[in-house]
């Protein structure tokens, strides 16, 4: 099925007039839950405080990376179309930035197994080493981060013949005006989408299936209560909660327009306005992320807290009690 409606939302003006401008929001609240975690993590959480770091970084990578960097304009289910934003203007062929958007989404999805592998290995097998310092470990999760770089260039290094790309993407979607496929960097990525498809979809299945298997097992551990104490069971309990909301409200930010984008390809649906809104709600994930992290933890929501009104109102506070608690002494005073 093929659906062009001559509208606003169909054209790759729509994204950038949006995205562009939510990077101006999103460079400093990236920057501000980047210096809390960094600076602001209490000694308790020393050791997650890296892991949320790279959590963090890579979820604040992809959504710069929609938002400024690379905003895509994708004809989705065919695997062609370009981009607009500063790697553009610096030159950056289209194929690359298709590479890249696609490794930023994968290094997301490992950060987040590498976050769940370490606390599995704190708190269910009593390991509180650094990764860097047990070999398995570190051979396990550097090989991800590695994968999520090289699992997708096998279809980037073998781009088709542009020209019969060109016609066969422009017989797969009659719909589409020809002005689309005149604009100067348009690129076919790939003609049989096939090979594209199952390549991204083992990623997305091994990934997910590792992260569940991780966030099962600590579960089962927090609920059959084996801390070492009913105080250090609580903030297990507590820090593990307020990692899954972080975690789950983004994703089920994204999971309408990823769902759209597997029926896409399944079924062969084309319609670009649902594409282009697709991409632009993926571009809040991080975004989301960062305000939620910076809400749901303790430490960080009292050192935001603190940063910007606490200090103020507290000193506030505490001068009116201090004035109030005078008065009613000199008063006390003069009775007696």
């Amino acid at each position: 099925m093929c659906t062009w409606r001559n509208s606003s939302y169909e054209l790759d003006t729509f994204a950038p007039s949006i995205l562009h401008k939510l990077a101006f929001l999103e460079v400093p609240i990236h920057s501000l839950a980047a210096y809390v975690v960094v600076f602001k993590t209490p000694a308790r959480m020393e050791a997650v405080k890296w892991m949320m770091f790279t959590m963090h970084i890579c979820g604040a990578y992809l959504d710069l990376f929609l938002s400024a960097l690379s905003t895509q304009f994708f004809l989705l289910p065919a695997a062609a179309g370009h981009s607009q934003g500063l790697y553009t203007y610096l030159g950056i062929p289209v194929k690359w930035q298709a590479y890249m958007f696609i490794s930023a989404i994968c290094l997301a999805g490992v950060s987040i197994l590498g976050f769940f592998e370490s606390r599995y290995n704190a708190l269910v097998k009593g390991k509180g080493t650094s990764v860097l310092k047990d070999k398995r470990r570190l051979l396990y999760i550097g090989g991800h981060y590695i994968y999520a770089f090289v699992f997708i260039l096998p279809i980037t290094f073998t781009p088709p013949d542009q020209i019969y790309g060109m016609w066969y993407v422009r017989q797969m979607l009659p719909c589409v005006p020809q002005e689309v496929f005149n604009h100067p960097d348009f690129f076919i990525y790939a003609i049989d989408i096939t090979l594209l498809t199952w390549i991204i979809g083992i990623a997305a299945f091994v990934i997910t299936s590792e992260c569940i298997y991780f966030f099962t097992r600590i579960v089962l551990y927090l609920s059959s209560t084996k801390a070492k104490s009913q105080k250090t069971y609580k903030l297990q309990l507590h820090f593990f909660i307020a990692l899954t909301i972080q975690i789950s409200i983004p994703l089920a930010v994204v999971i309408a327009p990823i769902g759209y984008i597997v029926f896409a390809f399944v079924a062969s649906h084309f319609d670009q306005a649902l594409n282009n809104i697709s991409l632009n709600m993926m571009a809040f994930h991080g975004l989301i992320s960062s305000a939620v992290m910076l809400t749901v933890h303790e430490p960080y929501r009292q050192a935001v807290m603190k940063m910007f009104c606490y200090t103020y109102i507290y000193k506030t506070l505490h001068q009116a009690s201090v004035h109030t608690e005078g008065t009613i002494v000199v008063l006390s005073s003069n009775r007696a």
